[in-house]
């Protein structure tokens, strides 16, 4: 936890998937439409069932490897995990190669659908958070392992007025938890590292990361399954709010 009567941060760093947006389409669901688009149409069942296993795929994966240094492996990541769920679906289960070339393509597509920001929206949190963090003077930045998409989807979602910047770590070419890429986002503002805090949901990239950089951090635990930690843990973004001394921001009609 934050030591009491901790100095309110100049600047508050934000990762972004699963702490301020998140996908509003599964899997399943991108697969059922580019299947459709493409004359393929599959029982909906059957494509739960096999697309469970790109959920799985990725959940294996993500974590390891370097794979966000670059829009070329975040690409491979996601299109790999897609082409290994739509493999279990009975009319591409055929191994020859014009129904791997198929499948590649089905994929490709699929990853490139989720750059739409229709596919995606912020937390209920994040909007009134942002209002009140603004409003005392606090600079808002966002610092994620991401594709090249991530700028876009934030300009698509309304966050581009709140944020001085937006740090990706495929066009940088490093990814958390490398210290590099919080000292990076800090100095575009010129604020220190032991004036900021940052805002994540793993562990190991976040938390580690962060503090590696002198950076304190706070662990978004939205699930509340996190086991206990070295750190502040809160479930909600209005939970920073009281983290930093911060009273939510009157609704303008409530009553006296």
């Amino acid at each position: 936890m934050r030591r009491p009567g901790a100095p309110r941060p100049d600047a508050i760093l934000f990762d972004a998937g699963l702490t301020l947006l998140h996908s509003v389409t599964s899997a399943a669901d991108m697969a059922a439409q580019v299947l459709h688009a493409r004359g393929i149409d599959v029982p909906r069942v059957r494509v739960e069932a096999a697309l469970q296993h790109t959920d799985q795929h990725l959940e294996r994966t993500w974590r390891q490897g370097d794979w966000w240094a670059s829009e070329l492996t975040v690409r491979e990541l996601f299109v790999e995990a897609y082409q290994v769920g739509l493999r279990h679906l009975p009319r591409l289960s055929e191994p020859d190669e014009a129904t791997e070339a198929l499948i590649a393509g089905l994929a490709t597509e699929m990853y490139q659908a989720y750059a739409d920001a229709v596919h995606w929206a912020l937390y209920p949190d994040v909007r009134p958070t942002f209002d009140r963090l603004r409003a005392a003077g606090i600079l808002l930045g966002v610092v994620s392992d991401w594709g090249h998409g991530l700028e876009a989807l934030v300009l698509e979602l309304g966050l581009a007025d709140d944020l001085c910047f937006v740090v990706v770590s495929s066009r940088l070419g490093i990814a958390k938890p490398d210290p590099h890429v919080f000292e990076l986002a800090l100095s575009r503002i010129g604020v220190p590292a032991a004036r900021a805090l940052y805002v994540g949901d793993t562990y190991v990239k976040d938390v580690l990361g962060a503090r590696a950089a002198g950076i304190e951090p706070v662990l978004l635990d939205r699930g509340g399954s996190a086991p206990p930690s070295d750190c502040a843990v809160i479930g909600d973004l209005r939970a920073l709010l009281g983290l930093i001394g911060l009273e939510p921001q009157a609704r303008p009609d409530a009553t006296l």
